[in-house]
Protein backbone atom coordinates (compact mmCIF):
# COMPACT_ATOMS: atom_id res chain seq x y z
CA UNK A 1 0.00 0.00 0.00
CA UNK A 2 1.18 3.42 -0.67
CA UNK A 3 1.46 6.00 2.24
CA UNK A 4 2.20 9.79 2.27
CA UNK A 5 3.59 10.57 5.52
CA UNK A 6 4.56 13.82 6.72
CA UNK A 7 7.37 13.68 9.14
CA UNK A 8 9.85 15.67 10.73
CA UNK A 9 13.45 15.83 9.86
CA UNK A 10 15.61 16.44 12.38
CA UNK A 11 18.58 16.66 10.63
CA UNK A 12 16.84 19.59 8.47
CA UNK A 13 14.84 20.52 11.35
CA UNK A 14 12.33 21.11 8.44
CA UNK A 15 8.74 19.03 8.21
CA UNK A 16 8.54 17.28 4.90
CA UNK A 17 6.42 14.92 3.05
CA UNK A 18 7.62 11.59 1.99
CA UNK A 19 5.89 8.99 0.06
CA UNK A 20 6.66 5.43 1.33
CA UNK A 21 5.32 1.63 0.47
CA UNK A 22 4.27 -0.57 3.16
CA UNK A 23 2.04 -3.49 4.46
CA UNK A 24 -0.39 -0.99 6.72
CA UNK A 25 0.25 2.16 8.42
CA UNK A 26 1.91 0.59 11.77
CA UNK A 27 4.65 -0.80 9.08
CA UNK A 28 4.99 2.21 7.53
CA UNK A 29 5.65 4.14 10.62
CA UNK A 30 7.96 1.94 12.24
CA UNK A 31 9.87 1.89 8.70
CA UNK A 32 10.09 5.90 8.88
CA UNK A 33 10.97 5.58 12.52
CA UNK A 34 13.95 3.47 11.83
CA UNK A 35 15.05 6.28 9.17
CA UNK A 36 15.30 8.57 12.15
CA UNK A 37 12.40 10.76 11.17
CA UNK A 38 9.40 11.49 13.67
CA UNK A 39 6.18 10.81 11.97
CA UNK A 40 3.47 13.74 12.70
CA UNK A 41 1.06 12.24 9.96
CA UNK A 42 0.25 8.93 7.84
CA UNK A 43 -2.54 9.28 5.17
CA UNK A 44 -2.85 6.45 2.75
CA UNK A 45 -2.53 7.16 -1.45
CA UNK A 46 0.58 9.06 -2.55
CA UNK A 47 -0.43 13.11 -3.36
CA UNK A 48 -1.22 13.76 -6.90
CA UNK A 49 0.84 15.81 -8.99
CA UNK A 50 3.61 16.36 -6.63
CA UNK A 51 1.34 18.90 -4.72
CA UNK A 52 0.12 18.55 -0.98
CA UNK A 53 -3.51 18.25 -0.02
CA UNK A 54 -5.22 21.25 1.15
CA UNK A 55 -4.77 21.31 4.86
CA UNK A 56 -7.86 21.87 6.77
CA UNK A 57 -9.64 25.04 8.54
CA UNK A 58 -8.18 25.60 11.74
CA UNK A 59 -8.15 23.38 14.36
CA UNK A 60 -6.79 24.34 18.27
CA UNK A 61 -6.46 20.16 19.19
CA UNK A 62 -4.47 19.69 15.48
CA UNK A 63 -2.02 23.11 17.07
CA UNK A 64 -1.51 21.51 20.60
CA UNK A 65 -0.42 17.95 18.91
CA UNK A 66 1.80 19.41 16.72
CA UNK A 67 3.54 21.44 19.01
CA UNK A 68 3.50 19.25 21.34
CA UNK A 69 5.20 16.89 18.86
CA UNK A 70 7.86 19.26 18.09
CA UNK A 71 8.51 20.28 21.47
CA UNK A 72 9.13 16.27 22.63
CA UNK A 73 11.61 15.97 19.76
CA UNK A 74 14.03 18.73 21.32
CA UNK A 75 12.63 22.02 19.43
CA UNK A 76 12.55 25.74 20.93
CA UNK A 77 8.82 26.96 20.75
CA UNK A 78 9.93 29.45 18.15
CA UNK A 79 11.63 26.67 16.09
CA UNK A 80 8.66 24.57 16.48
CA UNK A 81 6.27 27.13 15.51
CA UNK A 82 8.55 28.47 12.36
CA UNK A 83 8.16 24.56 11.54
CA UNK A 84 4.74 24.51 11.87
CA UNK A 85 4.18 27.61 9.30
CA UNK A 86 6.46 25.82 6.73
CA UNK A 87 4.14 22.53 6.55
CA UNK A 88 1.03 24.77 6.30
CA UNK A 89 -0.76 25.19 2.79
CA UNK A 90 0.14 28.95 1.90
CA UNK A 91 -2.43 31.08 2.21
CA UNK A 92 -4.63 29.01 4.59
CA UNK A 93 -5.66 29.44 7.64
CA UNK A 94 -3.20 27.52 9.66
CA UNK A 95 -0.20 29.39 7.34
CA UNK A 96 -1.48 32.66 8.74
CA UNK A 97 -1.98 31.67 12.19
CA UNK A 98 1.54 30.12 12.46
CA UNK A 99 2.57 33.71 10.98
CA UNK A 100 1.20 35.57 13.46
CA UNK A 101 2.14 33.70 16.43
CA UNK A 102 5.76 33.74 14.66
CA UNK A 103 5.92 37.31 14.41
CA UNK A 104 4.81 37.73 17.92
CA UNK A 105 7.21 35.41 19.53
CA UNK A 106 10.26 37.08 17.32
CA UNK A 107 8.80 40.07 18.92
CA UNK A 108 9.99 39.16 21.96
CA UNK A 109 6.55 37.88 23.58
CA UNK A 110 6.13 34.78 25.50
CA UNK A 111 3.90 32.10 23.75
CA UNK A 112 1.33 32.54 26.08
CA UNK A 113 1.08 36.53 25.40
CA UNK A 114 1.53 35.74 21.46
CA UNK A 115 -1.35 33.67 21.48
CA UNK A 116 -3.68 36.17 23.19
CA UNK A 117 -2.32 38.76 20.87
CA UNK A 118 -3.45 36.54 17.85
CA UNK A 119 -7.28 35.93 19.25
CA UNK A 120 -7.55 32.61 18.21
CA UNK A 121 -7.01 30.73 20.82
CA UNK A 122 -9.27 29.88 23.91
CA UNK A 123 -8.97 31.46 27.30
CA UNK A 124 -8.10 28.32 29.09
CA UNK A 125 -5.43 27.25 26.80
CA UNK A 126 -3.79 30.30 27.02
CA UNK A 127 -4.11 29.91 30.50
CA UNK A 128 -2.69 26.63 30.92
CA UNK A 129 0.22 27.76 28.63
CA UNK A 130 0.50 30.89 31.09
CA UNK A 131 0.73 28.60 34.28
CA UNK A 132 3.11 26.11 31.92
CA UNK A 133 5.85 29.08 31.23
CA UNK A 134 6.01 29.31 34.83
CA UNK A 135 6.76 26.11 35.81
CA UNK A 136 8.44 24.88 32.53
CA UNK A 137 5.65 22.71 31.97
CA UNK A 138 4.36 23.15 28.40
CA UNK A 139 4.34 19.79 27.06
CA UNK A 140 2.16 19.01 30.40
CA UNK A 141 0.28 21.60 29.95
CA UNK A 142 -0.59 20.76 26.06
CA UNK A 143 -1.49 17.04 27.35
CA UNK A 144 -3.67 18.30 29.52
CA UNK A 145 -5.61 20.71 27.28
CA UNK A 146 -6.20 17.92 24.41
CA UNK A 147 -7.65 15.80 27.48
CA UNK A 148 -9.83 18.51 28.35
CA UNK A 149 -10.75 18.85 24.46
CA UNK A 150 -11.52 15.25 23.98
CA UNK A 151 -13.95 15.45 26.99
CA UNK A 152 -15.95 18.21 25.19
CA UNK A 153 -15.73 16.28 21.72
CA UNK A 154 -16.87 13.36 23.29
CA UNK A 155 -20.16 14.90 24.81
CA UNK A 156 -20.85 16.46 21.45
CA UNK A 157 -20.60 13.96 19.30
CA UNK A 158 -22.68 12.31 21.71
CA UNK A 159 -25.14 14.65 21.16
CA UNK A 160 -24.91 15.33 17.91
CA UNK A 161 -25.05 11.02 17.03
CA UNK A 162 -28.21 11.22 18.70
CA UNK A 163 -29.63 13.75 16.91
CA UNK A 164 -28.90 12.44 13.33
CA UNK A 165 -31.60 8.98 13.96
CA UNK A 166 -34.39 11.66 14.79
CA UNK A 167 -33.52 13.64 12.21
CA UNK A 168 -33.49 11.06 9.60
CA UNK A 169 -36.68 9.44 11.25
CA UNK A 170 -38.73 12.84 10.58
CA UNK A 171 -36.92 14.11 7.71
CA UNK A 172 -37.82 10.52 5.62
CA UNK A 173 -41.60 10.67 6.92
CA UNK A 174 -42.06 13.96 5.57
CA UNK A 175 -41.00 12.93 2.58
CA UNK A 176 -43.43 9.65 2.03
CA UNK A 177 -45.82 12.32 3.56
CA UNK A 178 -45.13 14.45 0.83
CA UNK A 179 -44.93 11.85 -1.96
CA UNK A 180 -48.56 10.78 -1.07
CA UNK A 181 -49.96 14.19 -1.13
CA UNK A 182 -48.19 15.55 -3.86
CA UNK A 183 -48.02 12.29 -6.08
CA UNK A 184 -50.39 9.58 -5.40
CA UNK A 185 -53.44 11.46 -3.43
CA UNK A 186 -54.14 13.77 -6.83
CA UNK A 187 -54.70 10.54 -8.94
CA UNK A 188 -56.86 9.28 -6.40
CA UNK A 189 -59.13 12.47 -6.34
CA UNK A 190 -60.07 11.79 -9.61
CA UNK A 191 -61.90 8.71 -8.99
CA UNK A 192 -63.30 10.38 -5.71
CA UNK A 193 -64.97 12.94 -8.35
CA UNK A 194 -67.23 9.82 -9.48
CA UNK A 195 -68.45 8.56 -6.12
CA UNK A 196 -72.09 8.79 -5.45
CA UNK A 197 -71.70 8.65 -1.60
CA UNK A 198 -70.54 11.78 0.62
CA UNK A 199 -66.68 11.61 1.55
CA UNK A 200 -65.97 12.00 5.02
CA UNK A 201 -64.42 15.37 6.11
CA UNK A 202 -61.08 14.13 7.08
CA UNK A 203 -60.44 12.28 3.20
CA UNK A 204 -61.73 15.85 2.35
CA UNK A 205 -59.32 17.56 4.75
CA UNK A 206 -55.80 15.44 2.92
CA UNK A 207 -57.78 15.90 -0.13
CA UNK A 208 -57.82 20.10 0.22
CA UNK A 209 -53.92 20.25 1.28
CA UNK A 210 -53.03 17.34 -1.44
CA UNK A 211 -54.58 20.23 -3.95
CA UNK A 212 -53.01 23.26 -1.83
CA UNK A 213 -49.83 21.48 -2.16
CA UNK A 214 -49.72 20.38 -6.11
CA UNK A 215 -51.32 24.33 -6.82
CA UNK A 216 -48.34 26.18 -4.89
CA UNK A 217 -45.69 23.73 -5.05
CA UNK A 218 -43.47 26.03 -6.48
CA UNK A 219 -43.61 28.44 -4.09
CA UNK A 220 -43.22 26.12 -1.54
CA UNK A 221 -40.30 24.31 -2.97
CA UNK A 222 -38.75 27.85 -3.58
CA UNK A 223 -39.34 28.83 0.60
CA UNK A 224 -38.04 25.09 1.37
CA UNK A 225 -34.99 26.04 -0.47
CA UNK A 226 -34.86 29.77 1.24
CA UNK A 227 -35.45 28.10 4.67
CA UNK A 228 -32.79 25.32 4.13
CA UNK A 229 -30.21 28.19 3.50
CA UNK A 230 -31.40 30.34 6.27
CA UNK A 231 -30.62 27.69 8.70
CA UNK A 232 -27.67 26.77 6.82
CA UNK A 233 -26.13 30.68 7.35
CA UNK A 234 -27.55 30.11 10.86
CA UNK A 235 -25.92 27.50 11.90
CA UNK A 236 -22.28 29.21 10.31
CA UNK A 237 -22.93 32.33 12.10
CA UNK A 238 -23.62 30.14 15.67
CA UNK A 239 -27.20 31.55 15.38
CA UNK A 240 -28.89 28.36 15.32
CA UNK A 241 -27.13 26.70 18.39
CA UNK A 242 -28.01 30.25 19.98
CA UNK A 243 -31.42 29.29 18.80
CA UNK A 244 -31.91 26.06 20.40
CA UNK A 245 -29.60 26.55 23.79
CA UNK A 246 -32.67 29.65 24.07
CA UNK A 247 -35.56 27.03 23.71
CA UNK A 248 -33.84 24.21 26.00
CA UNK A 249 -33.94 26.75 28.60
CA UNK A 250 -37.42 27.68 28.89
CA UNK A 251 -37.87 23.60 29.60
CA UNK A 252 -37.23 23.28 33.12
CA UNK A 253 -36.23 19.50 33.02
CA UNK A 254 -34.26 19.98 29.72
CA UNK A 255 -32.30 22.79 31.06
CA UNK A 256 -30.90 21.40 34.55
CA UNK A 257 -29.95 18.33 32.28
CA UNK A 258 -27.99 20.67 30.13
CA UNK A 259 -26.26 22.28 32.76
CA UNK A 260 -24.64 19.00 34.05
CA UNK A 261 -22.39 19.55 30.53
CA UNK A 262 -21.56 23.07 31.41
CA UNK A 263 -21.01 22.20 34.63
CA UNK A 264 -18.35 19.14 33.12
CA UNK A 265 -16.73 21.75 31.08
CA UNK A 266 -16.66 24.50 34.06
CA UNK A 267 -14.86 21.66 36.22
CA UNK A 268 -12.66 20.04 34.07
CA UNK A 269 -11.23 23.81 32.89
CA UNK A 270 -10.69 24.71 36.62
CA UNK A 271 -8.86 21.00 37.39
CA UNK A 272 -6.67 22.34 34.05
CA UNK A 273 -5.92 25.24 35.43
CA UNK A 274 -5.45 24.69 39.09
CA UNK A 275 -2.91 21.41 37.88
CA UNK A 276 -0.86 24.51 36.17
CA UNK A 277 -0.13 26.60 39.28
CA UNK A 278 -3.67 28.91 39.04
CA UNK A 279 -5.01 30.20 42.40
CA UNK A 280 -8.80 28.74 42.15
CA UNK A 281 -10.14 32.63 42.22
CA UNK A 282 -7.99 33.53 38.87
CA UNK A 283 -9.22 30.14 37.23
CA UNK A 284 -13.39 31.24 38.32
CA UNK A 285 -11.91 34.65 36.50
CA UNK A 286 -10.97 33.17 33.31
CA UNK A 287 -14.12 30.53 33.45
CA UNK A 288 -16.22 33.73 33.29
CA UNK A 289 -15.19 33.94 29.56
CA UNK A 290 -16.19 30.25 28.56
CA UNK A 291 -19.44 30.87 27.39
CA UNK A 292 -20.90 29.49 29.63
CA UNK A 293 -24.67 29.80 30.53
CA UNK A 294 -25.97 33.01 32.20
CA UNK A 295 -26.88 30.68 35.28
CA UNK A 296 -23.69 29.24 35.34
CA UNK A 297 -21.47 32.76 34.32
CA UNK A 298 -23.84 34.30 37.20
CA UNK A 299 -22.57 31.47 39.78
CA UNK A 300 -18.93 31.54 38.75
CA UNK A 301 -18.93 35.44 39.41
CA UNK A 302 -20.45 34.87 42.78
CA UNK A 303 -18.40 32.25 44.20
CA UNK A 304 -15.10 34.30 43.21
CA UNK A 305 -16.76 36.57 45.40
CA UNK A 306 -17.62 34.72 48.29
CA UNK A 307 -13.74 33.07 48.24
CA UNK A 308 -12.52 36.46 47.87
CA UNK A 309 -14.29 37.24 50.92
CA UNK A 310 -12.75 33.94 52.81
CA UNK A 311 -15.36 31.85 52.20
CA UNK A 312 -14.43 28.32 52.33
CA UNK A 313 -14.60 26.36 48.75
CA UNK A 314 -17.08 24.45 49.25
CA UNK A 315 -19.85 27.18 51.04
CA UNK A 316 -19.04 29.21 48.27
CA UNK A 317 -20.12 26.92 45.29
CA UNK A 318 -23.20 25.78 47.02
CA UNK A 319 -24.12 29.06 47.27
CA UNK A 320 -23.63 30.30 44.13
CA UNK A 321 -25.75 26.97 42.50
CA UNK A 322 -22.61 25.24 41.50
CA UNK A 323 -22.05 22.27 43.91
CA UNK A 324 -25.05 19.76 44.80
CA UNK A 325 -24.46 18.06 47.84
CA UNK A 326 -22.26 15.32 46.91
CA UNK A 327 -20.21 17.65 45.01
CA UNK A 328 -19.60 19.71 48.08
CA UNK A 329 -18.69 17.29 50.24
CA UNK A 330 -15.81 16.38 47.78
CA UNK A 331 -14.86 19.95 47.61
CA UNK A 332 -14.71 19.64 51.48
CA UNK A 333 -12.55 16.48 51.69
CA UNK A 334 -10.33 18.32 48.55
CA UNK A 335 -9.64 21.59 50.50
CA UNK A 336 -8.80 19.35 53.87
CA UNK A 337 -6.48 16.30 52.41
CA UNK A 338 -5.01 18.21 49.33
CA UNK A 339 -4.97 16.77 45.48
CA UNK A 340 -7.59 19.48 45.04
CA UNK A 341 -6.83 19.39 41.38
CA UNK A 342 -7.84 15.46 41.58
CA UNK A 343 -11.47 16.46 43.17
CA UNK A 344 -12.17 18.72 40.66
CA UNK A 345 -11.50 16.34 37.73
CA UNK A 346 -13.65 13.79 40.03
CA UNK A 347 -16.67 16.32 39.87
CA UNK A 348 -16.30 17.12 36.23
CA UNK A 349 -16.15 13.37 35.55
CA UNK A 350 -19.26 12.51 37.19
CA UNK A 351 -20.99 15.47 35.83
CA UNK A 352 -20.15 14.22 31.67
CA UNK A 353 -21.34 10.86 33.37
CA UNK A 354 -24.41 11.74 34.52
CA UNK A 355 -24.88 13.94 31.07
CA UNK A 356 -23.92 10.97 28.74
CA UNK A 357 -26.46 8.79 30.79
CA UNK A 358 -29.35 11.36 30.29
CA UNK A 359 -28.44 11.43 26.24
CA UNK A 360 -28.97 7.43 25.75
CA UNK A 361 -32.04 7.42 27.98
CA UNK A 362 -33.79 10.20 25.98
CA UNK A 363 -32.44 8.71 22.66
CA UNK A 364 -33.44 5.47 23.63
CA UNK A 365 -37.31 6.93 24.39
CA UNK A 366 -36.93 9.13 21.81
CA UNK A 367 -36.30 6.76 18.65
CA UNK A 368 -39.59 4.84 19.03
CA UNK A 369 -41.79 7.51 19.83
CA UNK A 370 -40.54 9.27 16.91
CA UNK A 371 -41.17 5.81 14.51
CA UNK A 372 -44.88 5.49 16.36
CA UNK A 373 -45.41 9.48 15.29
CA UNK A 374 -44.06 9.08 11.72
CA UNK A 375 -46.52 6.04 11.40
CA UNK A 376 -49.22 7.66 12.97
CA UNK A 377 -48.87 10.03 10.36
CA UNK A 378 -47.90 8.29 7.59
CA UNK A 379 -50.71 5.13 8.13
CA UNK A 380 -53.17 7.94 8.63
CA UNK A 381 -52.71 9.76 5.34
CA UNK A 382 -53.17 6.21 3.86
CA UNK A 383 -55.65 5.18 5.75
CA UNK A 384 -57.39 8.71 4.75
CA UNK A 385 -56.68 8.59 1.01
CA UNK A 386 -58.38 4.60 1.05
CA UNK A 387 -61.41 5.50 3.18
CA UNK A 388 -63.68 6.41 0.43
CA UNK A 389 -62.76 3.03 -1.30
CA UNK A 390 -63.37 1.43 1.44
CA UNK A 391 -66.75 2.96 2.02
CA UNK A 392 -68.04 2.04 -1.39
CA UNK A 393 -66.33 -1.82 -1.15
CA UNK A 394 -69.08 -1.71 1.70
CA UNK A 395 -72.37 -0.20 -0.43
CA UNK A 396 -71.65 -2.88 -2.92
CA UNK A 397 -72.07 -5.61 -0.70
CA UNK A 398 -74.96 -4.09 1.14
CA UNK A 399 -76.37 -3.66 -2.38
CA UNK A 400 -75.93 -7.91 -3.18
Amino acid sequence: MQFQARVLDPKASAVILRPIEAPDEAAAGMALQAQGLTVLGLEQGASQGGQTQRAAPWEVAWWCRELRTLLRSGMTVVEAIDTMGLSAEPHSTRAEVQQTLLGYLQQGQGLSQAMLSCGRFPAVLVASVTAAERSSKLVEALDDYLRYDELLERLRRQVVSAAIYPALVVGLGGLITLFLLGFVIPRFSRIYADMPQEISGLTQAVLWLSGALQAQGWWLAVAAALSAFGLGWAARQGLLKHWLLAAVSRVPWLAQEWGQFGLARLYHALALMFRGGYPLSEALQVCEGLGLSPDLQRGVALARLEIAKGCAVAQAFAHAGLADAVTQRLLAVGERAGGFDTVLQTVADRHALRFTTFVERATRIAEPLLLLLVALVVGGVVVMMYMPIFDMAGQVGVGR
